[in-house]
């Protein structure tokens, strides 16, 4: 007997290709979104699952094209880091600026903080022409970032850098996270004060007054000083406050140590505590008798408050007074609040 092999209806034939093109297109949904997960910081973990060796070529053009993305920031970030360095060495060295040059240098700090905006804003459109780009399944050209991706040691060094910036986002959330659990219920006479500026964070006219970043943040940018304080005198001796006139006169009222995280105030030798409106503080605000006898240590990151050092210093007896008759910077803040503050409470009584 002759076989005889069946073919399928026109019925069968519709939805046989209907299904194979739902695979097709779930398959293709999926390409997408690896690709568009490339540019959300994926990238290394598709890097472990052996991306480099898959033959696709949508995918290894998005996947390398998120290193050179997150490249340029590693080259923003540097770029940021030398122009900061290179205003530290001017402002501490090669220049001492009188209260009448005050504002030379603001409208230099302007000039830097715009700049250095546009970049950033320059930056975040390319990230975000890649992603929609991805998303549309499209593999978009763009010139000097495309050119990045030919070139394998800056892949390799990026590659690593994301590695690195992946990890160490993993431990700032566990040193924030324990920091605010340590600041989270500050006792009724709390020996260290940490108090920051409201507004002012963002260089942006629109956002400048507007932005307070959340308390967290403090948390961590102080969190050597607030462990050492809660080590040295137990729990709840640490507050976090937004500074005002009110939270400056108690802490240096009934605190051991003070830090005041703000701005230079429109008065040289001032400081400013918020912006909307503008509000100042200067030594002559405070009456004798304000500082508590207790009060062993201030630190003002204000720029330019060292122009009345020793008012300050006079207003705050017998305290030591660390300020700046120049610009301050927060990089500096940061490695003193990290190699020196612990120092600086643990020597306290």
């Amino acid at each position: 007997m002759e076989a005889t092999i069946s073919r399928p209806s026109p019925t069968q034939k519709y939805i046989l290709a209907t299904h194979y093109q739902a695979f097709c297109a779930r398959k293709w949904a999926r390409v997408r979104a690896l690709g568009v997960a490339c540019y959300l910081g994926f990238a290394p973990v598709l890097w472990m699952t052996g991306i480099e060796r898959r033959k696709d070529e949508f995918l290894q053009h998005h996947y390398r094209h998120s290193l050179a993305v997150s490249l340029l920031f590693f080259f923003i970030l540097a770029a940021t880091a030398i122009t900061d360095a290179l205003g530290y060495v001017y402002a501490t060295m090669l220049w001492n600026p009188g209260p009448d040059d005050l504002d030379v240098m603001q409208w230099l700090v302007r000039l830097f903080d715009y700049t250095g905006n546009f970049i950033v804003f320059v930056w975040a459109v390319t990230w975000m022409i890649c992603i929609i780009g991805a998303w549309r399944g499209r593999m978009t050209h763009i010139p000097i970032l495309s050119n990045l991706t030919q070139h394998k040691g800056w892949m390799d060094f990026s590659l690593v850098w994301m590695l690195l910036v992946r990890i160490a986002f993993v431990v700032l959330i566990l040193i924030a996270a324990h920091g605010s659990l340590l600041a989270a219920h500050p006792g009724p006479s709390p020996q260290v004060y940490i108090l920051y500026t409201t507004g002012g964070y963002i260089p942006t006219e629109q956002l400048w007054a507007s932005y307070t970043p959340p308390q967290w943040t403090i948390s961590l940018f102080f969190y050597p000083i607030i462990a050492a304080a809660t080590s040295h005198w137990g729990k709840g001796s640490v507050i976090i406050e937004p500074l005002s006139d009110i939270t400056f006169k108690q802490a240096v009222q009934n605190g051991h140590f003070v830090f005041v995280a703000s701005h230079g105030g429109m008065e040289a030798g001032s400081f400013s505590y918020a912006f909307n409106p503008y509000q100042g503080f200067a030594p002559s605000d405070l009456q004798p008798g304000d500082a508590g006898s207790q009060l062993r240590y201030v630190y003002f990151a204000a720029c330019f408050a060292g122009y009345r050092e020793s008012d300050w210093k006079q207003a705050l007896a017998p305290a030591n007074v660390q300020t700046y008759a120049r610009i301050s910077y927060v990089e500096e803040h940061f490695f003193w609040v990290w190699l020196k503050g612990v120092e600086v409470i643990r020597g306290m009584e």
